[in-house]
């Protein structure tokens, strides 16, 4: 069983290895290399989840849907000819995977090949919980995740207190967590958003 690092806290993940980019992890995962793929699947694994669940599926149904996808992209790891597209590609999957759950549930028939579901879907409402205006969202917060594990630490908690929490940090708490006055922490968000910026920009 694939097993997601879901047990993580936001600390151990951005301490993973980011240096590598997508191709370069797949090119090592399809030479065998076990550590490039459990970094593939740390690397996706929130975004994966984020389909089905904004979707509305179960937490054991998203589970489902991530082994799948990984399953698949295991199967297919010598037929894929654009690893530098691997993002788009999981994404599609992960898609495809939930809306083929989505049809069990309801009892409709569920399309036997990728050609079919595409089809298939291609013909869902906009507002459909899957529309390409939500996996768009989904992959711009997946981006700008694996940016902000690119920063150092500092700039890291400062952003994922001030933005990436359910409820926004204070100043005063930020401040007392890296360690400065909280007269500093409006210039260093600055500073952090200017070096995300030039990361995402690359």
């Amino acid at each position: 069983m694939i097993k997601p690092a879901l047990d993580k806290t936001e600390d151990d993940l951005s301490s993973m290895p980011i240096d590598r980019s997508d191709a370069q992890l797949f090119k090592a995962c399809q030479k065998g290399g076990q550590d490039a793929w459990e970094h593939l699947v740390d690397r996706y694994q929130r975004l994966i989840y984020a389909i089905p669940r904004r979707a509305g599926l179960t937490e054991e149904q998203c589970a489902d849907v991530f082994q799948e996808v990984f399953l698949v992209l295991l199967q297919k790891l010598d037929e894929i000819e654009q690893p530098e597209r691997i993002r788009s590609w999981i994404v599609t999957t992960a898609k495809f995977k939930t809306w083929a759950v989505i049809r069990a549930a309801k009892g409709m028939y569920v399309p036997e090949s990728d050609e079919e579901m595409q089809a298939e879907m291609s013909r869902i409402a906009d507002r459909s919980p899957l529309a390409d205006d939500v996996l768009i969202e989904l992959e711009q917060q997946h981006l700008i995740r694996a940016a902000l594990k690119m920063l150092e630490e500092r700039c890291q908690k400062i952003l994922s207190m001030i933005y990436l929490r359910e409820t926004a940090a204070s100043y005063a708490e930020v401040a007392e967590a890296v360690g400065v006055g909280e007269t500093s922490i409006s210039p260093l968000r600055s500073r952090c958003i200017k070096k995300l910026e030039k990361i995402l920009s690359k």
